[in-house]
């Protein structure tokens, strides 16, 4: 399911910041901002503002996500300092795309965001309620609302803006699927293999008799297998040497390379659900009984006609990003942008202390 608070879709579409990927990942709680750090005004574009705490939070969650990506690695003044940047750029684009919409005449129904609702009400897991759902991400339903409306009118804008933008012909895609023909090409599978075994190990210093004591009884234990008198599982239990033995001697799946030579040209060889003759190996004497066997793959490559219709999708939608893109471009280059605050570093993801100010701050960009 889709978390409810997350960063808009123009700035998931349009953000060229690694920052700004839609991650499936639940924000953290984050320490509520101050009312005075609520009404400070970091940026005005044109007659909007953008407050610190806006910023912040957005760089919040961004460095949450990464976290997410990351599995927890520890997050640099680098990595804070792109984060804060990204918001700030993100939010920017999202006001003036919030002052196109406002002048383009666009207007989202109420049936469609309850449709977008019902959607979302379809994804939320069994056992949790909507209400639950919108509680865990501190959200209310008219905030919710409020959201979808933006997203949905953002993407009217776009679609505005890129339908004159032709769709990719056939000879495109061919001409792509020529150039990049490594992309559609698999490397060959690997074989691999389930196997259990039933192990008497050597022991330091043991000589010949002993061992052939060991082969004989692991012969004899093999012999009540084939008979039926016992299962595999429940030998390996009794007299395997391998901690393997607790689960009847299963080794799971491995593929070829990952054991001693000797044990892996009879997994290899023999019939699946066989029970091998007595194997040596420098760990003792095994019996080993393939459960699974996979032959190596082929290389294989997806075929143009396979290919096509993902590629003609995939240049028509880069081509019309691209023009959205330009269009982005072309209301920040109208835009009057003023920085009014310096660069704090966001709330949740270090200490409080200020970062450098701002060199543009106070400056404006037209």
């Amino acid at each position: 399911m889709k978390t409810f608070k997350a960063l808009s879709t123009t700035a998931l579409l349009l953000s060229a910041s690694a920052f700004a990927a839609d991650i499936e990942t639940p924000p953290v709680s984050e320490p509520a901002a101050t009312p005075a750090a609520n009404k400070k005004i970091a940026i005005r574009v044109n007659d909007e503002v953008i407050t610190q705490a806006d910023l912040e939070e957005m760089a919040n969650t961004m460095l949450q996500q990464y976290q997410a990506q990351t599995q927890g690695a520890p997050i640099s003044d680098e990595i804070k300092a792109q984060a804060l940047k990204s918001a700030e750029d993100n939010a920017i684009t999202e006001k003036l795309i919030a002052i196109a919409v406002a002048g383009s005449g666009i207007v989202v129904s109420d049936e469609e965001v309850e449709s977008t609702i019902a959607q979302i009400k379809s994804s939320i897991p069994d056992g949790m309620t909507f209400e639950a759902a919108l509680a865990s991400q501190d959200m209310t339903l008219e905030a919710l609302k409020e959201n979808i409306k933006n997203d949905m009118a953002a993407r009217q804008l776009f679609e505005s803006q890129t339908k004159d933008v032709p769709a990719a012909t056939e000879a495109d895609a061919k001409a792509f699927y020529d150039g990049n023909l490594q992309n559609f090409q698999s490397p060959a599978s690997p074989a691999n293999a389930s196997a259990s075994h039933i192990l008497l190990s050597f022991e330091q210093g043991e000589d010949d008799a002993a061992k052939a004591a060991k082969k004989a009884q692991l012969e004899a234990i093999r012999a009540d297998i084939v008979a039926k008198t016992t299962t595999f599982e429940d030998a390996a239990k009794a007299h395997s040497g391998c901690p393997s033995g607790a689960q009847g001697g299963s080794l799971g799946q491995f593929g070829k390379g990952q054991m001693v030579p000797e044990f892996e040209a009879a997994v290899f060889s023999q019939d699946v659900d066989a029970v091998s003759e007595v194997v040596e190996t420098s760990f003792g004497y095994h019996i080993i009984k393939v459960t699974d066997r996979q032959e190596a793959g082929e290389p294989s490559t997806t075929t143009f006609a396979e290919a096509k219709d993902q590629i003609l999708n995939y240049l028509t939608q880069n081509a019309k990003g691209e023009v959205a893109q330009a269009y982005i471009k072309s209301l920040r280059d109208a835009a009057t942008i003023q920085y009014l605050q310096p660069q704090t570093t966001p709330v949740s993801a270090a200490a409080t202390t200020p970062a450098a100010a701002d060199p543009h701050a106070g400056h404006n960009h037209n």
